[in-house]
């Protein structure tokens, strides 16, 4: 997985401008905290601060935001259950994963 930064995104939007973001991915942790993953031409981005720290959120509103003015395909909110962790089956398994499409941040109406 890749890293990349809002700054880094927002100068490849402006050098592009048929740069499009294929996926935003939400990830979804406990005690509602949110990092961002980018697919862009099949490569996974971690979303940074300038520091090189994950950005993460405490809401998907707040997560979406950043990406208003960015041209994204579609966006999708993903939680992976720790069931099979907690009763002691090997981790990692994408059976309990689930996955929700959700609303572009450019239709988000904050």
């Amino acid at each position: 997985m890749h890293s990349i930064t809002l700054a880094q995104l927002v100068k490849r939007h402006r050098k592009t401008k048929s740069f499009c973001i294929d996926l935003l991915r939400l990830r979804s942790f406990e005690c509602s905290l949110y990092l961002v993953e980018l697919v862009i031409e099949d490569e996974i981005y971690l979303v940074k601060d300038e520091l090189g720290n994950a950005l993460s959120f405490r809401s998907v509103l707040d997560a979406k935001k950043p990406f208003k003015a960015l041209a994204i395909a579609r966006a999708e909110l993903v939680q992976e259950s720790a069931y099979d962790e907690m009763i002691g089956q090997p981790v990692g398994d994408e059976k309990n994963t689930l996955r929700v499409s959700v609303g572009l941040p450019v239709d988000d109406l904050s």
